[in-house]
């Protein structure tokens, strides 16, 4: 007897997304994304940040051996809403941010292009985006597009702020249509935030929609996410080039990110290891989000040397050495009294031109250097290859085997497999079991039984792999080959 859930596997196959042939994209892409994850300098992340050398240094750090994400898998690199200069041009082209890309940005494209990198762009569908309040691709649709095409961008997510009233269903398609005409294979990303039920009309439109709301790295945003992504009709799951994102990883961010919507992180160490499982067996996209690198600023002067001397003014106040600029002794310089302008400093063309009242100090040529690091926690799981081939799979996402019932999640895999998720939600421990008639094979069957997260073969079974008491908040992956 086959189950509902292999029939559904089966239709749902046969009916393919809209294939444009961009990069990394028949599967659930996987990815990072600068959202919470980059800083200025050395300095610590904040939010929603990026420019030229800190990207540039991310990329080093995402490919490196080191970290492992690269040889993992991972393959997409974003830039959310950060890179964006906040006007356009006379002539109504969008531009990177002259001060935080002067190269532009087709150089970094370029390298990460070099390193075996798809490269990702955020704009919103309305007059602003979301965040930086940077201009928004309304009205700009062809013009958008080309330009992302012509730096070589590869994904493009567009967001859903400062839209008036427009209708997200007949929106979205001008942008798909102006990407499709650009001649690049680009990856679509709608952001909607599921309102108006995305995986319903996506498929012609996107390579990949929001199912839900923002996810932050909180038990509670979790947990509603996970609840939605079981919410969607089987008919509607995830299939090769359309599939629903569950929106980005903050797996083990912690104290280390910049923390969207102002929530810190707060998650236990199993909580984190369901978000990957869950997002894992609903085939969503794993963009992850979390600092990649640990970075110092090194002087590359000797100690007790300063050299500074004004090269142009750029304020109204002046600027005087010894009263309203001047070094300091460990490789930087300061000003004062609104004091703005571009200075040579230690040999180094250093602009300082922060306003506001008071001491402000810039570097001078100091020497931004980063070594790859995630945490012991986050290589755990982020790196768990076994997972990760859960979710790498051309088959419909996974979904609970009981409808209503959100303990025990299945998705067949390539090859007659069964991914199996004991997710609990609860906040005690819970006994679990999983009846191999429930995933549609005989009773009679042998079937084997590998725990994705221990690494371990469990033995072979007949009738139903349990009872497993599973933690709070916790989920039990488990592979099943089904032998006889």
């Amino acid at each position: 007897m086959r189950s509902l859930i292999v029939a559904l596997a089966a239709s749902a196959v046969a009916v393919r997304a809209y294939d444009n042939n961009a990069p990394y994209s028949k599967l659930p892409p996987m990815g990072w994304s600068s959202w919470v994850a980059l800083g200025p300098g050395a300095d610590h992340p904040v939010f929603d940040f990026c420019d030229e050398g800190s990207v540039r240094r991310a990329i080093d750090a995402f490919v490196s051996d080191d970290l492992g994400l690269y040889a993992a898998g991972y393959r997409h690199f974003h830039l959310d809403d950060c890179w964006a200069n906040h006007e356009r041009t006379p002539a109504g082209d969008l531009i990177p941010d002259t001060t935080n890309f002067p190269n532009g940005l087709t150089p970094v494209i370029d390298y990460a292009h070099s390193k075996g990198l798809a490269f990702g762009l955020y704009t919103s569908g309305g007059i602003f985006t979301c965040v930086g309040l940077r201009p928004g691709s309304e009205g700009h649709w062809s013009q958008d597009a080309d330009s992302f095409a012509s730096w070589g961008v590869d994904w493009v997510k567009m967001d859903w702020c400062n839209h008036g009233f427009e209708d997200p269903k007949t929106t979205y398609p001008l942008m798909s249509k102006a990407l499709n005409a650009s001649k690049r294979h680009i990856h679509f990303n709608m952001c909607e935030w599921g309102d108006e039920n995305p995986w319903e009309w996506g498929d012609p439109i996107a390579q990949s929609w929001r199912m839900h709301g923002d996810h932050v790295g909180t038990w509670e945003s979790t947990a509603k996410v996970i609840a939605a992504s079981a919410a969607i009709p089987r008919q509607y799951s995830g299939r090769p080039y359309g599939w629903n994102d569950m929106d980005m990883l903050e797996t083990g961010n912690g104290l280390r990110a910049a923390h969207a919507n102002g929530k810190e992180s707060n998650m236990t160490d199993d909580e984190w290891r369901t978000e990957f499982s869950m997002w894992a067996i609903s085939a969503s996209p794993l963009v992850v989000t979390t600092p990649i690198m640990n970075c110092t600023n090194e002087s590359p002067h000797p100690a007790n040397y300063c050299n500074v001397s004004l090269v142009q003014q750029e304020s109204l106040s002046p600027c005087i050495e010894g009263y309203s600029f001047g070094c300091n002794l460990n490789g930087s310089m300061w000003t004062s009294e609104g004091c703005r302008g571009e200075f040579t400093c230690n040999g180094y063309s250093t602009l300082c031109d922060q306003d506001g009242s008071g001491q402000h100090l810039c570097e001078c040529g100091n020497v931004t250097k980063c070594v790859p690091y995630i945490t012991p926690l986050q290589r755990e799981i982020l790196l768990n290859t076994e997972v990760i081939a859960v979710n790498q799979d051309v088959t419909p996402q996974g979904a609970p085997v009981t409808p209503g019932d959100l303990s025990i999640w299945a998705r067949n895999l390539t090859g007659g497999d069964i991914a199996v998720a004991l997710y609990n939600p609860q906040a005690a421990a819970v006994n679990m079991t999983v009846s191999f008639a429930a995933l549609g094979w005989t009773t009679g069957a042998t079937v084997s039984v590998r725990d994705l997260w221990k690494h371990a073969d469990m033995g072979y079974f007949k009738g139903s792999y349990g009872p497993v008491s599973v933690p709070t908040h916790a989920t039990v992956m488990l592979r099943l080959t089904q032998h006889s």
